[in-house]
C-alpha cells in the first residue's frame, strides 16, 4: 500500500510546532539520546557520522542540494520514481528531506518500511508463541494471513 499525497495532508500535526521539537522534548530521548549516542564507543563511526550529519542538516537530499544550488528541484526523486513505475502523475511531489526519506509516507520507501514492519511482526510473534506454556489458555491467530473476527 503506497502512502497517498492527501493521506500526508491529514496526519496529527506536532504538539511543539515541528516533529524534530516534539522529539528533542521526549523525556529520556531527544537531548538525552543524542548526548549518548555519539559517545557510546560501540556505535559505528559511520553511524555518528550520518546522526552527526543529520543534525547539522547536511544529509545530500534534495532540499539540501537546492539551498547548495547544486539541484534545481526540492521533489523526492523516489516518490517520483515509484509514481512513474505506477503510471500516476508526478506533478505535486512532497520535499524530499530527511525525515522524509525516513518515513512511510515517502511513495519509494513504503515497500521498505512495511517489510520491516511486517518482520519486526513476524519475529515478535514467534517470541510470543515460544514464550507460551502449555497451561496457559491465550492462542494466537496466525500471522501468516489476515483473519477477522465476525460475530
Amino acid at each position: 500500500m503506497y502512502a497517498s499525497y492527501g493521506r500526508v495532508r491529514q496526519i496529527n500535526h506536532p504538539a511543539y510546532g515541528t516533529w524534530t521539537a516534539d522529539f528533542m522534548f521526549r523525556k529520556n530521548e531527544g537531548r538525552a539520546f543524542l548526548g549518548k549516542f555519539p559517545n557510546d564507543p560501540r556505535v559505528p563511526w559511520r553511524h555518528k557520522k550520518r546522526e552527526m550529519m543529520a543534525i547539522a542538516g547536511i544529509i545530500p537530499v534534495a532540499k539540501w542540494l537546492a539551498k547548495t544550488k547544486q539541484q534545481s528541484d526540492i521533489g523526492c526523486r523516489l516518490c517520483k520514481r515509484a509514481q512513474e513505475q505506477r503510471g500516476t502523475s508526478t506533478e505535486d511531489l512532497l520535499e524530499e528531506t530527511h525525515g522524509h526519506i525516513n518515513s512511510a509516507f515517502c511513495d519509494g520507501m513504503a515497500t521498505t518500511f512495511t517489510a520491516a514492519h511486517y518482520f519486526i511482526w513476524i519475529h515478535l510473534y514467534a517470541s510470543m508463541q515460544a514464550a507460551q506454556t502449555p497451561a496457559s489458555k491465550l492462542r494466537f491467530v496466525t500471522h501468516e494471513i489476515e483473519s477477522s473476527m465476525n460475530t
